[in-house]
């Protein structure tokens, strides 16, 4: 009820509890606001007809509660729902409360919506017809006179509402509406007293405590509903001050910001004539441009001139050069002719001279013949006086030698060679020693040259280890919150740009990929043996054609770049996955890759399926059984399975025969599941690892120490051998030579005598011979001179005549030099001619393209301004202006800001100052006039509070004298203790008091609960009001008593709808209301869960018409 209660200041007038006495200050009160209610005139009599607004005319229920379907139908007034225990009379109140909106909790039947839909079902609805006639009626040119509101709600505890029209159309679907339908029924579900249901109504009348009258009280009247709107606006109130305090405090800095904005603003003027001056700068740089052009323009014109007055010259100098050309011509051929005729004279001298130089060079070769065969006599006589001289020396030496003694000698030799041979023992002893060291250390050598080299392999080996480790490591650490970047660190660029491809549309079908990453595993521990198994399938792509596998290699070139790409398959895509039941492998005991392999996407499961037809591999967990298994010698094999694989990735094969392939990995890299264990494993044996190599390398240094002391001695080992091998060598030599001396034979000198006579009779017989060939010498001599002085008599002759032509020659080469120059000069002269006309036409183009320019540049000047202005300033000078000027502007800009964000920042700057200042004036004016209706408000609930009290009384009192006129009755309402005490006396007599509540029988104070009730309805303005079982603890006589005084009361008011739900049958109790209604709910069915779907011959209905 809370719910639909608003503002009491703000919203519109509403229908609250309280008497008609206080109507007329209620008017005065809410004076502005909405109009009356038609039923609060003075002339309207509510007691003689029925009500047009939020009667209950029918009430439906499916699967609710206890019902599979019930309908019950109300009239306008007093109605009674007929039944025995347990026939669902409640549920018809329970689906009136939770119906219209109510909480599950009010009803005291359940604490959630979902708890009364009925056992076996999914879903419960209930629907409510509510009369919507006359001026009050709501929104009756939309609704009609009837509203409808349904309620269905799941089993899930989700519920949703339904607001039709008379004719069954859908109006709105929102609780609002309905809040706002109460609201103008003025229909309170959460009421006690309008709804009074069995657990209420027991608790109410076994009730003892004055405390509890009082909050019942409380609840019936609204006045606990009113106190709390009034708190919570004064908690409003307090929080609407806090916010206006808050935004008072801000009002003196946006003061100061607003005069400091406003300061900026005024400040643009300076501004603005910098501006204005960059203006005209800018007009005067637009005429300065046309008055340099023309300038440009008038210099152009003048060198037009100039050059053209060069023509003149420069064809006179090509004439000159044409004249000096034919000159130099004819001086050239008369030099030709001279020349010709000198060189014909020296022609007719060439006989003579090449018959001279012939001759002269045959007398040379016979003098060089001759000369040649003296000096070979000359060279032999030499050499026989030099053999004469060594054989004479010899002689003398024989003669000398023929006295020495040469016994002593050898014996000395012999000695000596005996202590040679010695030394060379005991050399080759140490030689034999130092050898068979060198070799220990040499053998020492290999081994440890091997074993470092297998240690440094080793420490290379676990390096390679290491980094594959860190590798993957890293990609673990990268793959953490990214599991694509398991396959590859491009990996999710590569899906970024496939994605980017796909939304372009480039793509027939988006590929998928990398397929590893496109499914899950049902049960991680098979990681292991799904990735063995499927190796490099986890990395490959599959697109739907080959226009998209096209467009998916230009992706791989653009990121993978060197990198390995991955594969790309080939397929069309289907929509679901391929039915594999009848050729799959069939095992109960194991399941195929197939069973465990999960993905939303039937294209990876079938590209799997087809790569690597997994639906035919198994999954044995135990290797030792898979053994036995696939081995078909040992038992008959899984149907349509001729592989399988273990938990440790090992594969079994058994066609044709058993093959069994051990795994090499142990762990597992792109399908885990733990990244965070594979980190944390990897980090261990990546520092195990360290360490390891560590101690290779400390055990690899002293290997190397050891190696080096080793070479190291063996190199001595050498230097030692060579030193033996050249003592041995030295010792050698010194007993060869001293063997090889041996004892002079005796000597005989006649020999060499003889060959010492030969000599001298050679040496007098070449001496003949060469003085014979000198003679022969010298006669060639000087017949050769006389040749040569022939050949030069004849050689003068013809240098003197070369030397005639020779001058000839020089001016001859000149003349033709002369030529060279003379047309040298003529083509330069035509050239500088031809160039000098180019040049003409070419300025006469400039000045022609120049002349347009200058008519562009003074249309864009007047357009920039259209009067002329002839200024004498430099383009680069106002440029050079205007620059600084912009400077000035951007100094400014920076300093005061930009100009538009300065005005705009000014008046957002004033507006908001201006708007919150307003704001908080509204706010404090609207704060005072709400606690000022506050206090009014209060003062009036309790005003009407008092009146209600006091109207309660009098009708309890009433009610009470009315049926018992023997009691004595007091009813005492205390607002300060909160409480409501019942003093009742049963019979007047004397000596005997008033007795409260607590001393009456169950009889009595059933009765005087029943007056208290009664009384309250008086204080309530429910469109209706309902009693479930309220004399369930009643006897005969106070039910009769307590039902006349109920239907005494509907008498009087018959504008109000009264329902009665009891167990006992009302038709025997002569009830005497023309317009009542009696409903007999069927029996319940104690053998079956479900009542029928509608009540046939053993339902009752009475029903009489006005």
């Amino acid at each position: 009820m809370s719910k639909r209660k608003g503002s009491e200041l703000a919203g519109p007038s509403r229908k609250k509890p309280s008497s008609h006495a206080d109507t007329s200050s209620r008017a005065s009160e809410d004076e502005g606001e909405e109009q009356m209610d038609l039923t609060q005139r003075q002339n309207y009599d509510v007691n003689t007809r029925e009500a047009d607004i939020g009667i209950v005319e029918k009430i439906s229920l499916k699967n609710f509660m206890c019902h599979s379907r019930l309908d019950v139908s109300l009239g306008p007034h007093v109605n009674f729902i007929v039944g025995r225990n347990g026939s669902g009379k409640s549920a018809v109140v329970t689906a009136l409360v939770v119906g219209l909106g109510g909480k599950a909790s009010v009803t005291s039947r359940g604490s959630t919506i979902k708890s009364f839909i009925k056992s076996g079902k999914n879903t419960a609805e209930t629907e409510i017809h509510l009369r919507n006639r006359g001026p009050d009626a709501y929104k009756s040119q939309i609704y009609g006179d009837k509203i409808i509101v349904e309620r269905k709600f799941t089993c899930d505890g989700s519920s949703s509402y339904k607001i039709k029209s008379k004719e069954g159309k859908l109006i709105s679907m929102k609780r609002e509406e309905l809040t706002a339908i109460l609201d103008q029924f003025n229909i309170q579900v959460d009421n006690p007293v309008a709804i009074l249901n069995q657990d209420t109504s027991r608790n109410f009348l076994n009730s003892k405590s004055p405390q509890d009258r009082y909050k019942f009280f409380l609840k019936a009247t609204q006045l606990e509903q009113m106190m709390l709107d009034y708190t919570r606006a004064n908690e409003q109130r307090e929080i609407t001050k806090e916010i206006i305090e808050k935004k008072q405090q801000t009002l003196p800095t946006l003061e100061k910001e607003v005069l400091e904005w406003e300061q900026k603003f005024k400040s643009l003027t300076a501004l603005d004539e910098l501006k204005s001056k960059m203006k005209k700068r800018k007009q005067e740089l637009a005429w300065a441009f046309v008055i340099s052009r023309e300038r440009d323009l008038q210099q152009m014109q003048k060198n037009l001139q100039q050059e053209e007055s060069r023509i003149p010259k420069f064809k006179q100098k090509v004439e000159e050069a044409k004249v000096k050309v034919e000159s130099c011509i004819k001086k050239h051929n008369d030099l030709k002719e001279l020349l010709k005729s000198t060189n014909d004279e020296v022609k007719q001298l060439r006989p003579q001279f090449d018959a001279a130089k012939e001759t002269l060079k045959e007398a040379k070769a016979v003098l060089r013949t001759q000369q040649n065969e003296f000096r070979k006599k000359e060279s032999e006589l030499r050499k026989l006086g030099r053999e004469r001289e060594d054989i004479n020396a010899r002689i003398k030496e024989l003669q000398r030698s023929a006295k020495h003694d040469y016994e002593a000698e050898r014996r000395k030799r012999e000695e000596k060679i005996a202590n040679l041979e010695e030394q060379m023992k005991a050399l080759k002893a140490q030689q034999t020693t130092t050898e068979h060291d060198r070799e220990n250390f040499r053998g020492a050598v290999n081994k440890l040259v091997g074993e470092e080299r297998q240690m440094q392999a080793d420490v290379n080996g676990m390096k390679a280890h290491e980094d594959k480790k860190k590798k993957r490591l890293n990609d673990l650490l990268g793959a953490k919150n990214d599991r694509l970047a398991r396959f590859g660190p491009y990996m999710p660029t590569l899906l970024q740009h496939i994605e980017e491809r796909y939304r372009r549309k480039e793509f027939h079908q988006k590929p998928r990929g990398p397929l590893g990453a496109c499914f899950k595993l049902r049960d991680p521990k098979w990681a292991l043996a799904v990735e063995r198994c499927l190796s490099g399938l986890l990395h490959s792509f599959c697109c739907h054609d080959h226009h998209d596998e096209k467009v998916l290699e230009s992706i791989f070139d653009r990121v993978c770049n060197d990198r390995q790409r991955p594969s790309i398959i080939v397929a069309a895509f289907k929509n679901a996955v391929y039915n594999v039941s009848a050729f799959r492998a069939q095992s109960d005991k194991f399941p195929a890759i197939f069973d465990v392999v999960e993905s939303q996407d039937p294209v990876v499961i079938n590209t799997l399926i087809d790569q690597r037809g997994i639906e035919n591999i198994l999954l044995i967990e135990d290797k030792t059984e898979a053994r036995t298994v696939m081995d078909p010698d040992v038992q008959a094999q899984p149907v349509n399975c001729h592989e399988a694989f273990t938990v440790e990735g090992d594969q079994v094969h058994s066609v044709p025969c058993l093959r069994y392939y051990s795994n090499t990995n142990t762990h597992v890299k792109v399908l885990t599941s733990n990244t965070e264990e594979d980190i944390h494993r990897l980090q261990g044996e990546v520092t195990q690892l360290r360490q390891e190599i560590q101690k290779k390398e400390q055990t690899r240094v002293s290997l190397r120490d050891n190696l080096r002391q080793n070479q190291n001695e063996e190199k001595k080992c050498e230097t030692q051998l060579m030193k033996i091998e050249q003592k041995l060598s030295k010792v050698n030599n010194e007993i060869y030579e001293l063997k090889s001396i041996e004892d002079p034979a005796p000597i005989d000198v006649t020999t060499l005598e003889e060959e010492v006579n030969n000599l001298d009779t050679q040496i007098n017989e070449m001496s003949v011979v060469r003085d014979e060939l000198h003679a022969q010498y010298q006669d060639s001599l000087t017949k050769c001179n006389a040749e040569e002085q022939k050949f030069k008599e004849v050689e003068s002759k013809m240098r003197e005549k070369a030397e005639v032509g020779e001058p000839l020659k020089d001016e001859f080469g000149l003349a033709q030099v002369e030529i060279e120059q003379a047309k040298s000069h003529r083509k330069h002269y035509e050239q500088k001619l031809s160039e000098q006309e180019a040049k003409i036409s070419e300025e006469k183009t400039k000045v022609e393209e120049e002349t347009k320019v200058l008519e562009s540049d003074v249309k864009k000047a007047e357009q920039i301004c259209a009067e002329r202005i002839n200024t004498r300033r430099t383009i680069q000078n106002l440029e050079s202006e205007i620059t600084q000027i912009l400077k000035q502007i951007k100094a400014e800009e920076k300093s005061r800001g930009n100009v538009e964000e300065i005005t705009r920042a000014f008046y957002e700057k004033r507006d908001m100052y201006r708007k919150i200042q307003s704001e908080v004036r509204e706010c404090k004016r609207f704060i005072q006039a709400l606690l000022e209706a506050l206090e009014r408000r209060k003062l009036n609930s309790r005003k009407m509070r008092s009146f209600i009290s006091l109207r309660i009384k009098l009708n309890f009192i009433n009610h009470v004298a009315i049926t018992k006129p023997t009691w004595n009755c007091k009813m005492e309402i205390s607002h300060k203790k909160e409480a409501i005490s019942i003093l009742v006396q049963p019979t007047v007599s004397e000596g005997e008091g008033a007795k409260d509540m607590r001393s009456l029988s169950g009889g009595e104070r059933s009765f005087s609960t029943v007056c208290f009730i009664l009384a309250l309805w008086d204080a309530m303005e429910s469109p209706f009001r309902c009693l479930d079982e309220f004399d369930v603890f009643m006897d005969m006589v106070n039910r009769r008593i307590s039902m006349d005084m109920m239907m005494a009361v509907a008498k009087n008011q018959r504008h109000k709808q009264f329902i009665f739900l009891t167990p006992q049958n009302m038709s025997k109790l002569g009830i005497e209301i023309p317009s009542r209604k009696i409903f007999w709910m069927p029996d319940p069915d104690r053998g079956q869960g479900v009542l029928p779907y509608e009540p046939v011959r053993n339902e009752e209905q009475e029903e009489v018409e006005d």
